[in-house]
Parts: C-alpha cells; sequence; structure tokens
C-alpha cells in the first residue's frame, strides 16, 4: 500500500533502467506512483508513462521557472529550460484532465532569483484558475516562496491542496495545517530534522509520502526512487509513536481520499 505521490519518472537518471526501477517498486508494495511534469516535454512523458505502467500516475505541471523561459538566462540553473506558453500548455492540461490525477509541479520558486515575482504570481493565478475548473488536487512547490504561496492559495477555490517537500517555518505550517492542506514526506526525512519536526506537528490525515526522484536520496551519493518511500513510513512510524503498517495504512486511505 506504499504511495509515493511525487516523482520525476522522465529524468535523464531513470532511461536506462525505468523498468527495474518500477518493478523494485513493486516488491516493496507500492500502490502508485505520481510522476509529475515541468514543461510540455516531461508532460507527454508522464501520460506516456501513466499508459505503460498501471501504478504509475500522471500529474501534469508548470513549473515556475519553466514558465519564465524566454526571461530567464541564468547560469545558475541546473537545466536547460524549454521555451513555454503558459496559456497554451494550460490548455492541454484542460483536455487532457481525464487522463491525470493532479496539477503539479506548479506554485513558486525564488530560490534562483526574485527578479521575475509579478510574472510568477500571475502565471501561478492563470494555473489555480484552470485547477479550480477541471477540479484537482494540485501539487505545490514552494522553494523560498512558501509564505506568498501559501497567501495566494487562501484566495482559491481549490479543495484538495497538497504542499510538496514544504520547507516554510512552524507558524506557516500550522497555518497550511489548520486550512486542511495535505504535505507530502519525502525520505530525506531521515537526515533534516525540518522534516521530522513537521511530521511530529501535522496529523496523520494530512500527510503524504513522494521521493522527488531523482533527488531528495536518503542515501548520500545515490540516485533516490520510489522505493525508497519505506524509509519515510518508517521514520513516520518512528516519530508518531506508531507501527508502521498503521501509517501506511492511514497514507494510503490518505491517497484514496484525495486522488480516486
Amino acid at each position: 500500500m506504499l504511495i509515493d505521490i511525487h516523482a520525476h519518472l522522465d529524468h535523464e537518471r531513470f532511461k536506462k533502467d525505468l523498468d527495474e526501477v518500477i518493478e523494485r517498486a513493486r516488491q516493496k508494495g507500492m500502490y502508485a506512483i505520481i510522476t509529475s511534469g515541468v514543461n510540455h516535454s516531461t508532460n507527454l512523458k508522464a501520460l506516456e508513462l501513466s499508459e505503460k505502467y498501471d501504478i504509475v500516475k500522471a500529474s501534469l505541471g508548470i513549473y515556475p521557472l519553466d514558465a519564465l523561459a524566454e526571461e530567464l538566462k541564468l547560469n545558475a540553473y541546473p537545466r536547460e529550460i524549454e521555451k513555454l506558453d503558459v496559456d497554451k500548455e494550460l490548455e492541454f492540461i484542460n483536455q487532457n484532465k481525464d487522463k491525470i490525477v493532479a496539477v503539479g509541479d506548479c506554485g513558486l520558486d525564488f530560490n534562483f532569483t526574485r527578479d521575475y515575482e509579478k510574472e510568477q504570481v500571475e502565471n501561478f493565478k492563470k494555473i489555480i484558475y484552470v485547477v479550480e475548473k477541471i477540479k484537482k488536487p494540485i501539487i505545490i512547490h514552494s522553494r523560498k516562496a512558501e509564505k506568498l504561496a501559501i497567501e495566494i492559495l487562501e484566495t482559491t477555490k481549490i479543495k484538495n491542496i497538497i504542499l510538496h517537500c514544504f520547507q516554510g517555518n512552524k507558524k506557516l505550517i500550522k497555518k497550511a495545517m489548520d486550512k486542511g492542506y495535505y504535505f507530502s514526506i519525502p525520505p530525506i526525512i531521515l537526515k533534516l530534522q525540518h522534516f521530522q519536526m513537521l511530521t511530529e506537528i501535522v496529523p496523520l490525515n494530512q500527510l503524504l509520502t513522494e521521493t522527488d526522484s531523482p533527488y531528495l536520496s536518503p542515501i548520500p551519493g545515490e540516485r533516490n526512487e520510489p522505493a525508497n518511500v519505506a524509509y519515510t513510513i518508517k521514520k513516520i512510524a518512528e516519530i508518531k509513536g506508531m507501527n508502521k503498517e498503521e501509517v501506511e495504512q492511514n497514507i494510503f486511505m490518505n491517497y484514496k481520499n484525495l486522488f480516486e
């Protein structure tokens, strides 16, 4: 009954052995992996993978920096950003709404620059408008922009909001928690006190598990992959003082309530 609500199975690091990665996840007891797109080509790949593997579900997204492809010329940014027409991509998402379980990655990212804050906010609001219409859960990326992201989300009619890898402070965690938002916890909880603190504060019925594969591995130097959700379950159980089976069952039900 394991759940990974946020992975990037289209990533180059899975190109040679994705079949084996999926099989390892199955062997661990994986029920569903949501692979998230960030631009048009990865959205296409997410749909393709969801058709190929029965346990893979698609989430189509517009990563905040990909939405600014024409404006951003960041030498520090770790990958090439393809040209993206936000309005056209939102229409593509709308056309494929029956093939997806969520919309995301989307949100705000001020990690590299705040020079385009206005543009990021405008794009985020466009995405929210479409999500309100198609009535899907939204998976939020909010790196170094947690406060503003929550302020914007407070104005929406979206019922199911998932904060992925949320790095906001305790006050923001409690604010989002009181709003009924969900938090997805990566395996790097083994190393990061922040996610341990978040897990302690947030009720189990508002927690989900993710990997953000191939990123955020719990094992230094290794690629992350969906099977590593098992590490997260074990750590959540330890923090909550519960057995692993209880935690797994609760998170499975959270997934079912949100995405099925």
